[in-house]
Order: structure tokens, then C-alpha cells, then sequence
């Protein structure tokens, strides 16, 4: 509709400069007449008309220059609108509001390598052999009668040549650390196949049972009641630093027994985080996510040490900081595709209650 405004816009233009050129002339041969009975007359007249000529034009061409100056202003602030709410991933997705670390699916990618579940996505660490985050959405439709599976195993879909942790990995008797689900088995309750998938061993990270049993199990379950009072949740989650603390010592590593069967065993050990981190992101229920983030959409961060004694250290309250916090910790770029103004002000409020 635009350019066929423009077009008529023109068309009017050359039929007035026609009739501009006709009247010139006819003013042009009645003056020369003119002239031989009174040339001073005559030159008066020209005068005037050749300044009205000039005037008439530069009106016109300034109202070109309006014209096109508000195109482009339209089409930039249209452009910066689509820029602002569009995600590359469907809505709901572990995804939906951006790839905090730009992990792919590339084996020469293998310390940021990327894994899509059905009910969640992680950044995997082949050289820590634990996540670096892992990512889900959650809401009441995933909340439902589904019996803890409690069938840890390793991921088949990690490649062929890369080791894959196994449960009896951890050495709880000697190592006394928690095989630690970042995305919970009770978040995936809807059916047992997706209450099955979070005991992947990809979904891991070893977890002092101080923390894992007490405050950020706690934690885990204000989640879920936000989830029935009829919320949404974003969440992400994951390690962070070298060396954690049960009641067998501090350690930075759990060293894996080399396996005869399996050559890939030697030489390899499971990073010991010192602390774990988790981001929420909480709405009402409804669609086009994106564009409802406002200044007051509530997030809620958590910074904890993985350590023996967490459950005498009270609430997970007592742990809560910001978004910002943690991107420096972690080098991560959280919720990338809102706009730069939403952004910045939701990453830097620490959340209460």
C-alpha cells in the first residue's frame, strides 16, 4: 500500500510541474509582447515569477525528503519491533530464549557440546564428563502421577569415542557424593518415559548430599508449587569452580576406575563442582512468552556451595543474586533474545520473596 501511495504521490508531482512549464511559457510570450510596448513592466514580472518558480520547488523537494525520511523511520522501527520478540526456538522449549553458550552438536565441539532431550537440553562437557548447564521449561502439564524411575545409566547418544559415565562411577563409599539430577526426575512426572530420561548420566553432576537432600532439594519444590499455582518456569542449571566438600573429604575430582572392557576408562575423571547455580524465569500461563517478559517479570537466582553442612546454613533464600552474578561466573549470555533494555534490568534484580 505504501509504494502505491508514493506512485500517486509522483503522478501528482508531474502533472503540477507540466502546468508550471505552461503557464511559464504562456506568461513567457504575452510578456514579450508586452515588452516592446513596456520593457520595465516586463522584467518586473519575470522576476517575480522566476523567484515563485524556485520557491515552488524547494517546498517540493522538502516534502520528497519528509516523505522518505518517514519510510525509513517506519521501516527501522518495524525492524527493531520483529528484532525484539523473536526467538529461534519454539516457545516452551528448554531454548526459547536463547543458547546460553552457544553449545552445538560437533564432536570437535566437546566441551560445549549440545544434547536435545524430550524434556530438556544440556551443554555437555566430555573432558569434566558433566553438564555445563542443562536447560527445561516447566508447567503443570509435566506434573503428574509418574513413579521415580531410579534407573541411572550412561547416554547412548553421546558419540562412539567418547567415554560415557555409568553409575557405579561415582564410588558413593568412597567418594560420598550424590549423583545429582540438575533437571529433577520429579519435574517429569507427566509419564515414566520422560521420569526415565533424567537419570541420564549426562544430566549429573556430583553433589554433596548436604545440598542435594536438604536446600536445593527445598528449592526444587517452591519451583513446582509456582508451577501448580499456575506458572511457567524457564529454568537453567549447573556447576560452577573445582571442589566440593561430604563427609569423606574435600575433592576437586572422582577419579573412574579403568574399566578392562572399556579402553575409554583411562585417564578419565568426573570434575567435583564447588558450587551449583540455577536461574528461573516465572510467568502466568499463556502464549507468545517472549513478549510478556516485562521489568517485573519475576526471576529468581541461586548461587550454592556444594558442600557438607548446607542443611544448618537455613534457606535457599539465604543464597539467593542475580542473573549478572552468575553470567560472570559462568562467562554464559542468559535470555539473549529479549531486548537489550528487559535484559539488562531483570539480570540485575535479586529476587524476594
Amino acid at each position: 500500500m505504501s509504494s502505491k501511495k508514493n506512485k500517486r504521490n509522483s503522478n501528482k508531482k508531474k502533472s503540477f510541474f507540466k502546468w508550471v512549464l505552461i503557464i511559464f511559457l504562456v506568461v513567457f510570450i504575452a510578456g514579450f509582447v508586452i515588452y516592446k510596448i513596456n520593457p520595465v513592466f516586463v522584467e518586473n514580472v519575470i522576476k517575480e515569477v522566476s523567484e515563485l518558480k524556485e520557491k515552488i520547488l524547494l517546498e517540493n523537494d522538502n516534502s520528497s525528503v519528509s516523505l522518505k525520511d518517514s519510510s525509513d523511520s517506519e521501516k527501522n522501527e518495524s525492524a527493531f519491533q520483529k528484532e525484539e520478540f523473536i526467538s529461534e526456538e519454539e516457545e516452551n522449549s528448554p531454548l526459547y530464549f536463547g543458547n546460553p553458550s552457544g553449545a552445538v552438536k560437533e564432536k570437535s565441539n566437546s566441551e560445549n557440546y549440545l544434547i536435545e532431550k524430550d524434556g530438556f537440553t544440556l551443554s555437555y562437557n566430555r573432558v569434566n564428563l558433566i553438564p555445563n548447564w542443562v536447560s527445561w521449561h516447566l508447567s503443570y502439564s509435566d506434573l503428574g502421577e509418574a513413579e521415580r524411575g531410579d534407573d541411572f545409566r550412561a547416554d547412548s547418544e553421546l558419540p562412539d569415542e567418547w567415554y560415557k559415565v555409568l553409575k557405579s562411577d561415582y564410588q558413593y563409599t568412597k567418594y560420598n557424593f550424590d549423583r545429582g539430577h540438575v533437571c529433577p526426575s520429579a519435574d517429569r512426572t507427566k509419564t515414566q518415559e520422560g521420569n526415565s530420561e533424567t537419570f541420564l548420566m549426562t544430566n549429573m553432576i556430583p553433589q554433596s548430599p548436604d545440598l542435594n537432600r536438604q536446600i536445593w532439594k527445598d528449592f526444587e519444590s517452591f519451583e513446582r508449587s509456582l508451577a501448580l499455582e499456575g506458572n511457567e518456569l524457564y529454568i537453567i542449571a549447573g556447576p560452577y569452580g573445582k571442589g566440593g566438600t561430604t563427609s569423606t573429604g574435600t575433592w576437586d575430582y572422582i577419579e573412574i576406575l579403568e574399566k578392562k572392557k572399556n579402553p575409554l576408562s583411562k585417564n578419565q575423571k568426573i570434575l567435583v563442582p564447588s558450587h551449583c547455580w540455577k536461574i528461573v524465569l516465572v510467568l502466568s500461563e499463556g502464549d507468545k512468552d517472549l513478549s510478556r517478559v516485562t521489568e517485573d517479570t519475576e526471576v529468581i537466582s541461586v548461587f550454592m556451595p556444594n558442600s557438607m553442612g548446607m542443611h544448618k546454613t537455613g534457606s535457599w533464600e539465604n543464597y539467593l543474586t542475580s542473573v549478572d552474578y552468575i553470567e560472570e561466573k559462568t562467562g554464559c549470555d542468559f535470555f539473549q533474545y529479549l531486548p537489550d533494555e528487559i535484559e539488562n534490568f531483570i539480570e540485575k534484580k535479586v529476587y524476594s520473596k
